[in-house]
């Protein structure tokens, strides 16, 4: 299966501002009341599904889970979790959870990208995040309705700050998800400005037809160990 291909409305060049981190309530209020705006909050089976199965998946990893944490315990001393705090749904900040696959005190040198090997990555670490069973915690996310399954990647601060007003009231309309459309169609070999216009998309065409797509693409993903540096 080919990867997902961008229309042409959502390749069009991004606007760029040197403002602050936050977008103008106002340019929000307007995307909301477009027909497409109407559309894509339409699709009401979302928020249920996503409680559902993010309730299932935690009964049923919880063995794993419990693997996971015992293994990070044992090889690195710090905490088992990894918590950070991310932009949701209108940019309303949350805690984002993750296992911990970097050595503990790593992020007082500042957020920044990871590489690849990247001398913070524990070798409990490197596995977890090659197989992308670091952000499993993530279904706690979304049980307590701060993200989705699918959706674009909730972001830090700074990772947006090229983005316009306008094009971050409108990536931010929807609920951020433990995969997207950008993971599932070059996740990091895309750049920023990529990683935006697969959101746009998204944004612009999601449905629970779209979300199943992505689950299968990412499920295809895990399995061949496509995971992140």
């Amino acid at each position: 299966m080919d990867d997902f291909k961008l229309s042409q409305r959502s390749t069009e060049k991004l606007d760029v501002s040197q403002g602050g981190p936050h977008f103008d309530p106002q340019l929000m209020a307007q995307h909301q009341n477009t027909s497409e705006g109407q559309h894509k909050t339409g699709y009401f089976l979302k928020s249920p599904l996503d409680l559902l199965f993010s309730a299932l998946a935690l009964v049923m990893l919880s063995p794993l889970f419990l693997l996971i944490a015992s293994l990070i315990k044992l090889t690195s001393p710090g905490p088992v979790f990894f918590r950070q705090e991310r932009l949701g749904v209108r940019e309303k900040p949350f805690v984002i959870l993750k296992f911990r696959s970097m050595r503990s005190g790593s992020e007082k040198t500042g957020s920044q990208f990871t590489t690849a090997n990247d001398s913070r990555i524990t070798p409990v670490g490197k596995l977890i995040r090659k197989t992308s069973l670091d952000e499993l915690p993530q279904l706690i996310n979304v049980f307590r309705g701060e993200m989705s399954l699918i959706g674009p990647r909730p972001y830090i601060g700074f990772e947006l700050k090229d983005a316009s007003p306008v094009t971050r009231a409108i990536r931010s309309s929807v609920r951020p998800g433990i995969s997207g459309l950008a993971q599932v169609s070059g996740r990091s070999a895309l750049s920023q400005e990529k990683v935006i216009e697969f959101d746009l998309k998204y944004v612009e065409q999601c449905s629970l037809g779209l979300d199943f797509k992505i689950v299968f693409r990412t499920l295809q993903k895990v399995i061949a160990c496509d995971g992140s540096n």
